[in-house]
């Protein structure tokens, strides 16, 4: 396969759009990064993200869905490398199931629905008890 990797930077959002829907991973390196909304970015444009294993990414954003995988964590060089080389060997189906399973994962935890129910009950619906 012919492989072409491309660094752009200080794109528009469209261009930045256009460019996530057309990857097949979506690469963080950030340590113990607060959220991680660029990895949230990659997983609704359907690139497989692979994060650093800590911060947000961690503990919120790269985790099961519906008992499916959403993405890879890796650590340092080695198992990023060992991460990149598993998405590759992905069968187009089986990194679509991912993408997939990431996507909904978006829309079940960082939509602006989910957020208005997480407000709402975890707000106030306990305000409105009292």
């Amino acid at each position: 396969e012919d492989w072409d990797v491309c660094f752009r930077t200080n794109v528009s959002v469209s261009d930045m759009q256009v460019l996530l829907g057309q990857a097949s991973v979506g690469l963080h390196t950030m340590r113990e990064e607060h959220f991680g909304i660029n990895v949230v970015e990659f997983m609704a444009a359907g690139a497989v993200p692979l994060a650093h294993g800590s911060g947000g990414p961690l503990m919120d954003i790269v985790t099961p869905w519906e008992g499916q995988r959403t993405g890879f964590l890796a650590a340092d060089e080695a198992t990023y490398a060992a991460a990149l080389k598993e998405i590759c060997d992905l069968s187009a189906e089986q990194r679509g199931g991912i993408a997939g399973a990431a996507r909904e994962a978006v829309r079940g935890r960082f939509s602006q629905e989910a957020f208005e129910v997480a407000v709402s009950d975890g707000l106030v619906a306990p305000l409105r008890s009292n």
